[in-house]
């Protein structure tokens, strides 16, 4: 659950990003608006209601008002296009929050509860959670699922171990300093009564010397890394009969992280 609550956090102050600059394009636009110009047309027009057509045939200032409102026109529309752009940009965003909200929301409760869950629309929320933070450092999400029945297991833990691992796998990619990167999330079945979720990244990857530690407890590669995570997620996955597991070519080759469950289907439905 703390993992779920830092990728909310995270996520939503990605998102605040956003609505901060277009809540200053809302503001200039404002502060600078044309409305200030066609109010002052306005009141010379009231002005001279009584001598209209000598005020605009006659007088220079009345002459040129024509021209003024036309430019006046073109200049609105401009800014409505602007106002309008920035005001579904802010929509979108708000929300995108609702949405990061609701699914916290929907995962807040106590784990243990065995439940009804397909997979592939628990990874969906879980890159969800991630997608602001994906796109700002470039990263390639590519999906395999293939497609599988509903089934029973604990969606909380669950839950808590891809999370963890589809952060790692965006923190491998961030230490190498390049702008992009790709990660792989796959879903299929291995044997006849498990199913597999695999992460892969093109990250710094990990050396040989780490593979029989990583799931240590405190152990950590990160400055400010808790050493937590992997270890409660292994953790987790035994408890639940599975296992999670690691495989690297060695340091800067990315690295793939794997957990395995034991399939109990929800009847015979697919």
């Amino acid at each position: 659950m703390a993992e779920v609550a830092t990728g909310v956090l995270h996520n939503v102050g990605n998102v605040l990003n956003s609505v901060n600059v277009s809540t200053d394009v809302l503001r200039q636009t404002l502060r600078n608006s044309e409305v200030k110009t066609l109010t002052r047309v306005a009141g010379l027009l009231k002005e001279h209601s009584a001598d209209m057509e000598e005020f605009l045939t006659v007088s220079q200032k009345g002459r040129m008002l024509p021209g003024v409102v036309i430019q006046l026109a073109e200049r609105l529309e401009m800014e409505h296009a602007t106002l309008n752009a920035e005001q579904e940009h802010l929509a979108r965003n708000v929300e995108h929050i609702k949405n990061i909200v609701a699914m916290q929301q929907s995962y807040a409760t106590v784990s243990g509860i065995r439940e009804k869950v397909r997979l592939a629309d628990l990874l969906r929320d879980v890159l969800q959670l991630h997608a602001v933070s994906f796109a700002r450092h470039g990263i390639e999400v590519i999906r395999e699922y293939e497609n599988l029945p509903e089934m029973i297991m604990d969606k909380h833990k669950v839950l808590q171990i891809l999370v963890n691992l589809a952060s790692n796998a965006r923190q491998a990619i961030d230490e190498t300093m390049r702008r992009s990167g790709r990660i792989h999330v796959s879903l299929q079945k291995s044997g006849g009564d498990r199913v597999r979720v695999s992460i892969s990244d093109d990250g710094v990857g990990i050396p040989p010397e780490n593979f029989t530690r990583i799931f240590s407890h405190g152990f950590t590669t990160r400055q400010d890394g808790h050493g937590f995570g992997l270890h409660s997620g292994a953790l987790a996955a035994r408890e639940m009969g599975g296992s999670l597991t690691v495989d690297s070519a060695g340091a800067g080759l990315g690295a793939t992280f794997t957990l395995e469950l034991p399939i109990e289907t929800v009847g015979a439905k697919g």
